[in-house]
C-alpha cells in the first residue's frame, strides 16, 4: 500500500514540474505577437516530460537517457515544423537545411524587431529544443538526485529570460500562473521526498502527507490570488524597469514619440489650414510618413529598429514591376513630429540646404519610415531631397500576383487578437465571398467600404467596438475608421495588411506646378496589402479619396480634400499634447503621458549615433553601462544556477550510504557558517558537533545523532547502512531549518548572488581523523 502511495506522489510530482514548464511556456507571450506559438511548445513540454519519466522508470542511466531524448527532441521537432523534410519519419538533408533557413531567418529579425516579434518557425523550432533541454535537466535535478530548488531552475530561467525581454503587456497573470506552479512543484516535491526518506511519522504517514498537503495547498492559493491581487497595486509595480534589460544589445534605447496621425477629428478645424510643409516634385502621390502592423483590439501601433539614413537605403523588398524614379524636395514646416515624409517607395535621400550638417535622418527598412535622429525632438526645419521608386501597377498584373506569403510576413500582417469580434470576419468572408485571388479580395473590401459615408462627425476611434458599429451600424467614419477597418478585416480573411498614415498631394502651386503646399487638412491614413512579387500595394477604402494614378490599379480616380470641411477630417498634432503613437483611442478615452501606449523605435545594428548628455565621452566610456548592465545580467543569471549545479553534483557524487552520510555532514557545516557558526578544519567530529549543539540547542539532538553517525563511519570503521544515511538527511533537515531561522531572510536571498561560495577557503570543512590519515570531506 506504502508503495502504491509512493507511486502516486511520483506521479503527481512528475504533473506539477510539467505543468511548470508549461506556465514558463505561457509566461512567454510577452515575447510574440500572439499565442499560436503555445499549443507546439506545449506539446513539446508534454511529450519530453513523458519521456524523460519513462526512460528514468525503466532504469536508463542519465548519459544514454539524455542521448534518447536528444534522438526523441530532433525526431519530434522534425515532424511537427519541418513535416515536409522528412523521410520514414527521420529527418533528411532537406531537414537541415530547412532548420539553417528558418534559424538564420529568426536571428536576423530577433535583431532587428523589438518583442513583441512575429511567431517565426525559426524561433518556435529553437524555443522547443530549449524546452527539452529545460524538461530534462529538470526531470533529472528533481527525481534522479531529488534536489527540489535546482528542479524549478531551468523553468525559472525560461520565466526570467520572457519576463526581461517581452513586449508590453501585463504579466501578472503570467507570473502567478507561474508562481503557483513553482510553489506546486515545491509541496508536491517536498512531501513525495518525505514519504521516501523520512521516519518522523512513523506508521501515521499518510496523516502526515494529507495534513501537509491540505496545508500547503490553502497557503498556495491564498498567496497566488493575494499576489494576483495586490501585486499590481503595490507603489512602484507600474514603474520602469530599474534596469533596461531589452535594451541592453541596443545601441540606443527604446523610444516613445508623438504619432503624426493622433485626434484626427479634433485637429480638422483647429489646424486644417495650416501649411505643414511644402514637397517640389515633378509627380504627385500620398505622402507617406509611417506604416502601423499590430492591431491588440483597441489600437494600431507599430515599433521599429532604425538604422543611419545616408544616401542610398536598405530596402526590405524590391518590387517586381516597373517603376520610375521620382525625386522629391521636401521642407518641414509645423510637422511638430519625428517622422519625415516621402512617396513610397524611397530608395535614397539626403539633407540639403545651409543646416544639412546638422540635420541626420533614420531609416527603418522594413516600414520604408524615414524619421530624425533620435536626440532630434521634431522635423521643423528639415530640408532635404527624398527619391522614390514609384510603381507602375496594372489590375492585370496584381490580379495574376503569387497568393505565397512568407512565413515571417504572414505572421506579423495577418496577426488579429482573440478578441476580434467573429461578426467582423463573418462580414468580411460575406463580402470577398466568390473573389478568386488577394487582390481581387482586397478590391471586393475596397469598393465595399467605399459605399459608405465620409462623416468627420464621427467619435474617434477603431477598436473591436468601434469596428461592429461602424460595419453593422452607422456604416459612417473618416479615414481613421476606413483605413483601420480594411486592414483588420482583410487580415480576417488570410491577406496580410497594415495601416499607413501620412498625407494626400495637397495644394498644387498655380505658377509652379512642381510645388506642392501640403496643409493639415490632407492628414490621411489608407491601408497597404501584401501581394506576391508586387509587396506592399496601397488601398483606398475612403469614399471621396484616391491617390495619384490610383485609377490604374483601384479602378478610382485621383480625389482629396481641396478646402475645409469637404475633406478627410484629418489634421495634425500638436506636440504639446504629449500623446502617443496611434491613430487614435478607443471611444473619447484621453490617455495621460507614459500610459505606454507609444510607436516604438528602437536602434538596431547600425542604429543612430548614440546622443545626449554623454555623447562627449570617449566611446568606450559610452559603451561602458551597457557592457555593466549585461555583466550585472550574465552574474544574476549565472551564479545562482552555478551554485545550485554545484550542490547537484556534490550530492550526485555521494552514491554509497556513507558518501551520503558525509554529505550531509558537511552540508551542516556550510550552513553553520552561512549563519555566523564559525567551526575550525582542526576540530574533530566530536567538539565540532558540541560547538554546534551549543549554538543550536533547538537541534542539539539531531546534531549529536549526525555526529554519532559520522563518529562510526569515520573512526569505527563501521559501514553505513541506507537507514544510516535517510536519518542523517533528516538530521540535516532539522538542523539547517535552526540555521535558515538565524539568518534573516535578505541575508538567505543574496547568498545566491554570492559567488565567494564558489570558492570556499576552508572555513566550515569539517575534519574526522582516523589513526594517522586525515580524512577530509
Amino acid at each position: 500500500m506504502s508503495r502504491r502511495r509512493n507511486d502516486r506522489l511520483l506521479l503527481a510530482g512528475e504533473a506539477s514540474l510539467a505543468l511548470l514548464t508549461i506556465a514558463a511556456i505561457i509566461g512567454m507571450h510577452r515575447l510574440f505577437r500572439d499565442s499560436s506559438y503555445r499549443g507546439p511548445l506545449v506539446a513539446q513540454a508534454l511529450v519530453a516530460s513523458a519521456a524523460a519519466a519513462l526512460l528514468r522508470r525503466a532504469g536508463v542511466r542519465v548519459l544514454p537517457a539524455a542521448l534518447a531524448c536528444v534522438g526523441l527532441a530532433v525526431a519530434f521537432i522534425t515532424w511537427t515544423r519541418f513535416p515536409d523534410t522528412a523521410r520514414w519519419l527521420l529527418p533528411t538533408g532537406d531537414t537541415l537545411r530547412a532548420v539553417g533557413d528558418d534559424v538564420s531567418e529568426a536571428w536576423r529579425t530577433f535583431g532587428d524587431v523589438r518583442a513583441p516579434a512575429p511567431v517565426h518557425n525559426g524561433f518556435v523550432a529553437v524555443s522547443a529544443a530549449a524546452v527539452w533541454a529545460i524538461v530534462f535537466v529538470a526531470d533529472w535535478a528533481a527525481f534522479r538526485v531529488w534536489a527540489t530548488f535546482e528542479a524549478l531552475l531551468p523553468a525559472t530561467t525560461l520565466f526570467v529570460f520572457s519576463a526581461a525581454l517581452g513586449g508590453p503587456g501585463s504579466p501578472v497573470a503570467g507570473a502567478a500562473l507561474f508562481a503557483g506552479a513553482a510553489l506546486l512543484v515545491v509541496l508536491v516535491h517536498r512531501t513525495a521526498n518525505q514519504e521516501r526518506t523520512s521516519r518522523w511519522a512513523g506508521d501515521h504517514r499518510s496523516h502526515g502527507r494529507s495534513s501537509l498537503l491540505a496545508t500547503g495547498a490553502a497557503l498556495l492559493g491564498v498567496a497566488v490570488v493575494v499576489g494576483t491581487a495586490a501585486g499590481p497595486r503595490l507603489p512602484g509595480a507600474g514603474a520602469e524597469a530599474v534596469v533596461a534589460w531589452r535594451d541592453l544589445t541596443k545601441d540606443d534605447p527604446t523610444r516613445v514619440v508623438p504619432s503624426p496621425m493622433v485626434s484626427l477629428n479634433t485637429r480638422l478645424v483647429e489646424q486644417s489650414e495650416a501649411q505643414v510643409f511644402t514637397v517640389k516634385s515633378e509627380e504627385a502621390a500620398y505622402w507617406r510618413l509611417t506604416a502601423l502592423d499590430e492591431f491588440d483590439g483597441n489600437i494600431w501601433r507599430s515599433s521599429y529598429g532604425t538604422e543611419t539614413a545616408k544616401g542610398r537605403l536598405r530596402r526590405s523588398l524590391e518590387p517586381g514591376t516597373e517603376t520610375r524614379a521620382v525625386t522629391q524636395t521636401i521642407t518641414i514646416n509645423a510637422l511638430s513630429s519625428v517622422w519625415l515624409p516621402a512617396a513610397f517607395d524611397p530608395t535614397s535621400v539626403k539633407s540639403v540646404g545651409p543646416d544639412a550638417d546638422d540635420q541626420e535622418i533614420a531609416w527603418d527598412p522594413a516600414s520604408s519610415t524615414l524619421m530624425v535622429d533620435r536626440d532630434v525632438e521634431t522635423s521643423n526645419g528639415y530640408t532635404y531631397e527624398v527619391t522614390s521608386e514609384l510603381p507602375r501597377w496594372s489590375k492585370q498584373e496584381l490580379r495574376n500576383a503569387s497568393p505565397r506569403v512568407p512565413d515571417d510576413i504572414a505572421a506579423t500582417f495577418t496577426a488579429l487578437p482573440q478578441t476580434f469580434p467573429d461578426e467582423a470576419r463573418a462580414w468580411a468572408a460575406d463580402v470577398t465571398r466568390g473573389a478568386g485571388t488577394p487582390y481581387d479580395k482586397a478590391l471586393a473590401l475596397q469598393d465595399t467600404l467605399r459605399t459608405f459615408t465620409y462623416d468627420k462627425t464621427v467619435a474617434p476611434g477603431h477598436s473591436n467596438d468601434a469596428l461592429l458599429t461602424f460595419l453593422l451600424e452607422t456604416q459612417r467614419g473618416y479615414c481613421e475608421q476606413f483605413a483601420g477597418a480594411f486592414a483588420a478585416l482583410a487580415r480576417s480573411v488570410g491577406l496580410p495588411a497594415r495601416v499607413a498614415i501620412g498625407f494626400t498631394p495637397g495644394q498644387k502651386d498655380p505658377y509652379d506646378r512642381t510645388l506642392y503646399t501640403v496643409k493639415g487638412v490632407h492628414a490621411h491614413a489608407w491601408p497597404e496589402v501584401y501581394l506576391g512579387e508586387y509587396g506592399w500595394v496601397p488601398f483606398e477604402p475612403t469614399p471621396t479619396r484616391g491617390p495619384p494614378g490610383g485609377e490604374e490599379w483601384l479602378g478610382i480616380p485621383e480625389a482629396q480634400e481641396s478646402s475645409v470641411g469637404d475633406g478627410t477630417a484629418a489634421a495634425v498634432p500638436d506636440p504639446g499634447q504629449g500623446q502617443t503613437g496611434e491613430i487614435g483611442a478607443s471611444g473619447d478615452e484621453q490617455r495621460a503621458p507614459g500610459e505606454g501606449l507609444g510607436t516604438e523605435i528602437g536602434g538596431g545594428a547600425e542604429a543612430d549615433e548614440p546622443g545626449g548628455d554623454d555623447s562627449w565621452l570617449p566611446e568606450p566610456l559610452q559603451a561602458a553601462p551597457k557592457v555593466l548592465g549585461a555583466g550585472a545580467l550574465a552574474y544574476v543569471l549565472l551564479v545562482p544556477a552555478a551554485l545550485g549545479a554545484r550542490g547537484i553534483l556534490r550530492r550526485r557524487r555521494a552514491t554509497t550510504p556513507a558518501g551520503r552520510v558525509r554529505y550531509w555532514w558537511r552540508n551542516v557545516a556550510e550552513r553553520a557558517a552561512a549563519a555566523g557558526i564559525a567551526l575550525s578544519p582542526s576540530l574533530t567530529v566530536a567538539e565540532s558537533a558540541d560547538r554546534l549543539a551549543a549554538a543550536l540547542p533547538e537541534s542539539g539532538p539531531y546534531v549529536q545523532d549526525l555526529a554519532r553517525t559520522m563518529e562510526r563511519i569515520a573512526y569505527a570503521e563501521m559501514p553505513a547502512s541506507d537507514d544510516d544515511a535517510a536519518r542523517a538527511e533528516e538530521d540535516n533537515s532539522r538542523i539547517v531549518a535552526e540555521t535558515r531561522r538565524r539568518v534573516p531572510l535578505s541575508r538567505r536571498l543574496l547568498a545566491w548572488f554570492d559567488a565567494r561560495r564558489l570558492f570556499p577557503s576552508g572555513g566550515g570543512r569539517l575534519v574526522a581523523h582516523q589513526g594517522p590519515a586525515e580524512i577530509r570531506h
